[in-house]
């Protein structure tokens, strides 16, 4: 597959234009992975003492349920309680962001390590240093994500 970008500081959105003599799986799974990216409201918003704050996705390490709260965690150790619901919050998190638990999604770019823990489960450390354990129910995924 070639891949040709040109920048035009006139254009105002970015558009894809993808010329192929037939549709392929490959296409078809380019294809995905834009209308994944494209439609994705990337900022979060989170409060903290009675203020409302825009959070970036890259900025954020851990996204949980404590105590029937969403709380966001950042690279820079702040924490914000968000009102959507962890589902919700997912669905418009890039593709960096994987689920490890039921109550747990966290951004692989952010992962510190990981060590094995009980019951076949592992245990992830986030470069913040926030630790959550991996279910086993999602520990292929996470693997898959970082090839190990």
């Amino acid at each position: 597959m070639k891949v040709d970008i040109k920048i035009n500081p006139e254009l105002t959105e970015i558009t894809h234009v993808i010329h192929a003599p037939k549709m392929t799986p490959e296409l078809m799974s380019l294809i995905e992975i834009l209308e994944a990216t494209v439609d994705k409201n990337d900022l979060l918003v989170g409060k903290k003492d009675d203020k409302f704050f825009v959070v970036e996705p890259e900025e954020v390490d851990i996204i949980r349920t404590e105590a029937g709260e969403v709380k966001l965690y950042t690279n820079k150790g702040e924490a914000y309680v968000i009102t959507k619901p962890l589902h919700k919050i997912h669905e418009q998190l890039p593709n960096n962001f994987v689920r490890i638990s039921k109550s747990t999604i966290v951004n692989i770019n952010r992962v510190d390590h990981l060590s094995n823990s009980f019951s076949r489960t592992m245990h992830i450390v986030m470069k913040n240093g926030i630790t959550d354990y991996i279910s086993r129910s999602y520990l292929g995924d996470i693997k898959k994500r970082l090839g190990i």
